[in-house]
């Protein structure tokens, strides 16, 4: 559990800001049949801050950069949120300190063919930031860009998992977003730098902005494979930083989503782990999990938290859970201190067959910090069912 020490080193984080209250978000685009589009905007809010505004103005670029359209989206505040879940203001569940989440959804008719940019922005950043010279007088730009394709149906990529904001210093540890798109386009991930508005669709990158700090052995990074950002921060703060999904088709980028976001490193803390996820066999230091169509599989895996007052949960993200026959997880106490026993199981069909494997991210929670591990699930013929228990 966290210590007072803890507690009194977020609230002074939080309280230095009170001008400000939004910690991050993002911005999707789903097609909706021709030219309609439903944007959404997502916002994670500071409990500390000022109240959330219940209007929000977006403005539509097109690929010359011209503004052509301006709409604005009203709250509703009992609406669920169609990605996570939660009911508008909800308070994220499994974190130390009050984060809760917000969103604007509205459709619009974008005018034709081609690309356009839908941008929002909001004064001002939180002034706890310290890798930013003067976050005071930074606002956040959000934007996606979305093409409009006369032959095939297009959506920008969505991020399957909510963020993570809170981790122990001086600790390994990751966290996956999980980049995702409904359309099967080619995605490509990276680390970038968070924008500020200014007259162009896109806005601008912050001026002396730096990477959160690290311990050089883990550097911040994110995996080109899996989209796991892998971190051993080595200074306490309020780190910003953006994660930018870039999806193309045929070769050629046709859109891209940007999830700005802040870390907050605490004093210290365990953090929750799988006590046998590496009996999972590896292809280039990368798990596999090899199923057969047509018959029941399942992976067990253990999972325990080092401090005994924790206690440990579990949730799992991926395709194969948006499945007409979805994978499905579960989780039981083993009567053994904090120890907790996770299930992957699926009979997936021949319908689930390809070649591409699945992604999928299993996370684990202790109600202070969180740890996320990447999984491939291969769907064939011949292959190896396998169920890993900790013994």
């Amino acid at each position: 559990m966290k210590t007072l020490l803890t507690t009194l080193f977020v609230s002074f984080f939080s309280l230095s800001a009170l001008s400000t209250h939004i910690m991050g978000g993002e911005i999707i685009a789903e097609n909706n049949g021709g030219n309609n589009y439903n944007v959404l905007l997502t916002i994670y809010r500071d409990t500390v801050g000022i109240p959330t505004d219940v209007n929000q103005d977006f403005t539509v670029y097109d690929a010359n950069g011209s503004s052509i359209m301006n709409f604005s989206i009203s709250m509703d505040p009992n609406a669920n949120h169609p990605i996570f879940g939660f009911q508008n203001g909800s308070l994220l569940p499994y974190f130390p300190y009050g984060v809760e989440i917000y969103f604007f959804s509205q459709t619009i008719a974008l005018p034709g063919p081609g690309e356009y940019t839908i941008a929002w922005d909001k004064c001002c950043r939180n002034g706890a930031i310290q890798n930013l010279i003067d976050p005071l007088s930074n606002d956040m730009r959000l934007y996606t860009t979305v093409t409009v394709d006369a032959s095939q149906t297009n959506s920008t990529p969505y991020f399957m998992v909510k963020p993570v904001m809170y981790l122990p210093v001086n600790t390994p540890w990751q966290y996956n977003p999980l980049p995702y798109d409904i359309n099967g386009d080619s995605l490509s991930w990276s680390l970038g730098t968070p924008h500020q508005s200014s007259n162009t669709a896109q806005g601008s990158p912050i001026a002396g902005y730096t990477a959160p700090p690290s311990d050089p052995t883990n550097p911040i990074s994110i995996d080109p494979i899996t989209g796991t950002i892998s971190w051993t921060a080595s200074m306490l703060g309020n780190w910003v930083y953006t994660v930018i999904c870039e999806e193309y088709r045929n070769g050629v980028k046709i859109g891209e989503i940007r999830r700005d976001m802040q870390f907050i490193v605490l004093p210290s803390g365990n953090l929750p782990r799988f006590m046998n996820f590496n009996k999972i066999p590896t292809i280039d230091g990368y798990y596999y999990w090899d199923i057969e169509p047509g018959q029941y599989s399942e992976l067990r895996l253990m999972a325990n938290d080092q401090d005994q007052n924790d206690i440990v949960t579990f949730e799992a993200f991926g395709e194969p859970f948006l499945l007409s026959n979805p994978l499905t997880y579960s989780q039981q106490a083993t009567g053994v201190g904090n120890v907790i026993e996770t299930t992957l199981s699926w009979t997936p069909s021949t319908s689930e067959i390809r070649e591409n494997p699945y992604l999928v991210v299993l996370r684990l929670m202790d109600g202070s910090f969180m740890m996320d591990e990447a999984l491939f699930i291969r769907v064939k013929k011949s292959s190896i069912t396998m169920s890993t228990q900790e013994q």
